[in-house]
C-alpha cells in the first residue's frame, strides 16, 4: 500500500535509498561498531572480536524480526540492539555500552547526510553549469526589465540568468561553510556526560566520530543539538526559494502575451490539457514551485522540534522522520528538474526584441539621465520626463514627436533624441556583470573538493 507520493512520484531512487530503513540501520550499526572500536582503543572495554557485527553490514539487519521485537518493547532502538545481538549470536557483550538511543540515531543521520551532501553539491554544480551556459549565450540579448509587473528599463536575458547563478553561488558557499556543523555526531550517553565510559569518554567520542568522518558534539544533552538541523533545513529552504523564483519567472515569461521563453514541450506525445488539446503548459516549472513550498514548510516543525524539555524528550522524534528525509529528497528532485528545464529552455530572442522595441517608455530612465547631464537638476528632469510619459499614455502619438515638442526639443537634436530613445543601447553593465559572475562561478566550482 502506497500513501505518500514520494514513494513513486517524487525523488530519485539513488537519493531515496539513503533514507530507506535498510540503509539507516546499516548506518546505525556502523556507529555501534565505531564506538566499540574507540572504546577498546581507549581501554574502556576489553578487546573483543567485532567481525560478527561487521558481517551484518553485508548481510543486513533482519527488519521483520526487528519489527516483531519492537511490538513487544515499544522501543525501536532496543529492538535494533536485540536484533543485532540475535543475528550475531550474542558474540559481543558490550554492544551499546555507554550509549543512548540518540547517540546512534543522530550519528547515523549525520552519516546519511554525509552521503546526501555528495548528491546535493553535484546538483548545485549541475544547475550552475546550466545557468552559466545561458548567461554566456544571452549576455547581449536585450529584453524588457519588469518591476511591479510593469515594463521597466532594459536588461539582458543573460543578466537575468546571472542573478540566479549568483544566488546559487551563495547557496554553494553556505553549504560549504556549514558542512562541518551539519555532519556532527556524538557518543556521550543519555545526558551528554559520558559517565559510563569514565575518564576516557571524551576520547571515545572524538575517536569514534573521526573514524566515521564526522565532527563530534562537545557540550550537549542527549541529542546532537538541533540548531544544526534547523540551519541545514533552512539552507535547503533557501535553495528551494531560488528554485521557485526561477520557476515563477519562466511561467510568467511563457505567457502567450509575453512569450519570451518556453519549457521544452514534446509535441509528438505530450498532452497539455484533458479538455483543451492546444495547451502547452509550463508544468515542470509549476511542479518545481509547488514542491518548493513543501520543502520550505518543513523548517517550521524542525524549529519547533528543537525545543525539548531539559536534556531531551521525544517531541522531535516523529516529526524528524518526515523533515530530514523529505526535505533532502525533494530538494535534490527539484534541483535536477530545474537544471533540465534551464538546459532545454527555448529562448525567444525575437519576441524579447519585439517586446522591448514596442515599449518606448522603457527608456525613461535614460531620458532623465540625459536631461540631468545637460544641466537640468535631477528632480526637475524627472518631472519633465514624467509629464512627457503621461502625455504619451493619454495620446496615441509618437513618443519622439512628443519629446521634440517638450523641453527636449530645445536641448537636443532629433537624431540625439532618437539615439537616446534606443533601448538596445541602454543595457548598462549587463554584459560585464555576466562575465564576472561566470568567472566567479568557475573559481567557486574549481575550489570545491
Amino acid at each position: 500500500m502506497t500513501i505518500s507520493p514520494i514513494e513513486e512520484r517524487y525523488g530519485r531512487p539513488a537519493v531515496k535509498s539513503i533514507f530507506e530503513q535498510s540503509y539507516r540501520l546499516k548506518c546505525m550499526l556502523k556507529v555501534e561498531i565505531a564506538v566499540a572500536e574507540a572504546q577498546m582503543k581507549n581501554r574502556v572495554i576489553p578487546e573483543a572480536n567485532l567481525e560478527p557485527l561487521k558481517m551484518l553490514l553485508k548481510l543486513g539487519i533482519d527488519e521483520p524480526r526487528m519489527r516483531e521485537i519492537e511490538k513487544e518493547t515499544k522501543h525501536d532502538i532496543m529492538a535494533f540492539i536485540r536484533t543485532v545481538e540475535e543475528q550475531s549470536n550474542h558474540a559481543f557483550k558490550f554492544l551499546h555500552f555507554g550509549l543512548t538511543s540518540n547517540d546512534v540515531i543522530d550519528t547515523a543521520m549525520a552519516l546519511q547526510l554525509k552521503e546526501f551532501y555528495k548528491f546535493l553539491m553535484e546538483d548545485l554544480k549541475d544547475i550552475q553549469e546550466s545557468l552559466m551556459e545561458k548567461v554566456s549565450k544571452f549576455k547581449k540579448t536585450a529584453m524588457l526589465g519588469r518591476t511591479h509587473g510593469q515594463h521597466a528599463s532594459p536588461i539582458t536575458f543573460g543578466l537575468k540568468m546571472a542573478t540566479y547563478l549568483s544566488e546559487f553561488n551563495r547557496h554553494t558557499e553556505r553549504l560549504m561553510e556549514v558542512k562541518g556543523r551539519i555532519l556532527t555526531g556524538k557518543a556521550m550517553g543519555p545526558v551528554g556526560t559520558g559517565a559510563s565510559m569514565g575518564r576516557e569518554a571524551m576520547n571515545v567520542n572524538k575517536d569514534a566520530m573521526r573514524s566515521l568522518g564526522l565532527n563530534y558534539e562537545l557540550a550537549t544533552g542527549q541529542l546532537v543539538d538541533r540548531d544544526r538541523y534547523v540551519e541545514f533545513i533552512e539552507i535547503l529552504g533557501n535553495i528551494a526559494m531560488t528554485c521557485e523564483k526561477i520557476g515563477t519567472e519562466i511561467r510568467n515569461l511563457q505567457r502567450p502575451e509575453i512569450f519570451e521563453v518556453m519549457e521544452y514541450f514534446e509535441s509528438a506525445n505530450q498532452v497539455g490539457s484533458s479538455s483543451m488539446p492546444s495547451k502547452r503548459n509550463p508544468i515542470e516549472s509549476e511542479n518545481v514551485c509547488s514542491l518548493s513550498r513543501i520543502i520550505r514548510s518543513f523548517a517550521v516543525p524542525e524549529i519547533e522540534g528543537a525545543i525539548t524539555w531539559h536534556e531531551r524528550d521525544l517531541t522531535n522524534s516523529a516529526l524528524e522522520r518526515f523533515t530530514m528525509p523529505y526535505t533532502c529528497i525533494l530538494t535534490d528532485f527539484i534541483l535536477n528538474k530545474l537544471s533540465k528545464i534551464i538546459r532545454n529552455l527555448y529562448v525567444n530572442e525575437k519576441n524579447m526584441r519585439n517586446n522591448l522595441l514596442s515599449s518606448p517608455l522603457c527608456i525613461s530612465e535614460n531620458l532623465t539621465t540625459q536631461l540631468t547631464l545637460k544641466g537640468i537638476g535631477r528632480t526637475e528632469s524627472h518631472e519633465l520626463v514624467r509629464e512627457v510619459s503621461m502625455k504619451y499614455f493619454e495620446s496615441s502619438g509618437n513618443l519622439q514627436d512628443i519629446l521634440m515638442k517638450s523641453e527636449f526639443g530645445n536641448l537636443f537634436t532629433e537624431s540625439e533624441v532618437e539615439r537616446m530613445s534606443n533601448p538596445l543601447e541602454f543595457t548598462g553593465s549587463s554584459e560585464e556583470i555576466c562575465d564576472m559572475v561566470i568567472d566567479q562561478t568557475k573559481k567557486l566550482l574549481g575550489g570545491i573538493r
